[in-house]
């Protein structure tokens, strides 16, 4: 006899399931199954090849959005190729300063109204490489109010936001701009001068003759380094000459300066003022003096009686 099924496990099965569904959809979309989005188109000038559905869009760095479609347009008649990038942005990623917590209540024509003023204000979006390794591109939002605003209008359904080239591609136009025909005919024309002066005979002689000056300035260096040779050698004989004179002569001066040196020391001793050598000439030229002076006298009286030397002093 077959069991019979309850009613009660069937449905506690369909709510398990239910709940398990649910916890893998918030799992795989971070929580953003229930959250808004708000989408924008942007056509990029050049080629988007690295650029995938799912890239992620950024604002200095921080993640905002992803890329949910790359679509390709062709225009027959006109030869022409559209790339429409299809991007989605998460509500409540970009705010405003003033309205930060209304942000993620915004109606898509109150959004689409904030985006395009901040595209009045430069906003841009632009292809930046992610990865060296994988050629990965990334969508890159960032104000560049220098840059026109080119708008396609591709569909009015979409809020397009302007592009600008990326740096290769500036770059690659800058290099088309430029007249490369015409500079590497300059080049390629400066190059057969420079050939034709290297081999023309006025080089080559002037070459011959350097050679020939370096050889000659290098003999003379050579003449010059021996004459300094011999000088120095001469310059040294004359210093270990003067050095074997000097020697002598150094003793003999100073022989001199030592008998010098007594021989004033004994005329000090004999004429100094505490000798007695020194008082007795002292005297002796007192005595002089005094001998002196008694002849002026007599000197003096002589010549006012000169009888005197016949008749004495007393008559």
């Amino acid at each position: 006899m077959s069991r019979q099924i309850s009613a009660t496990a069937v449905g506690a099965f369909v709510i398990g399931a239910i709940t398990l569904i649910v916890i893998a959809v918030l799992l795989f979309t971070s929580g953003k199954f229930f959250s808004r989005s708000y989408s924008l188109v942007a056509v990029f000038p050049g080629n988007v090849q690295g650029l995938r559905v799912g890239a992620a869009v950024q604002m200095r760095g921080v993640r905002i959005g992803s890329v949910t479609d790359i679509e390709v347009l062709l225009d027959v008649e006109n030869n022409t190729v559209t790339v429409p990038v299809f991007i989605e942005i998460e509500a409540g990623t970009v705010k405003d300063l003033g309205f930060r917590k209304l942000e993620g209540h915004l109606n898509y024509k109150e959004w689409s109204e904030k985006i395009n003023r901040l595209i009045q204000s430069g906003l841009r979006a632009q292809l930046k490489l992610q990865s060296l390794v994988t050629g990965q591109l990334i969508v890159d939002f960032d104000f560049h109010p220098e840059t026109p605003a080119r708008l396609t209008h591709l569909d009015a359904d979409y809020v397009e936001i302007p592009t600008i080239a990326t740096v290769t591609e500036k770059l690659m136009d800058e290099l088309r701009d430029l007249p490369l025909q015409e500079l590497a005919e300059k080049a390629i024309h400066t190059l057969d001068g420079i050939d034709q002066l290297v081999r023309s005979s006025d080089v080559r002689e002037s070459l011959r003759n350097a050679n020939l000056a370096l050889v000659q300035t290098r003999q003379t260096l050579q003449s010059v380094e021996a004459k300094m040779n011999t000088a120095l050698d001469d310059i040294a004989s004359l210093t270990r000459n003067v050095d074997s004179q000097v020697g002598p002569l150094s003793d003999s001066a100073s022989n001199a300066l030592i008998e010098a040196r007594t021989a004033l020391q004994s005329v000090d001793d004999l004429i100094g003022g505490d000798s007695a050598t020194r008082a007795e000439l002292d005297n002796a030229l007192s005595e002089t003096a005094k001998a002196a002076r008694s002849l002026r006298i007599l000197a003096n009286y002589l010549e006012q009686h000169p009888e005197a030397l016949i008749k004495g002093k007393g008559y």
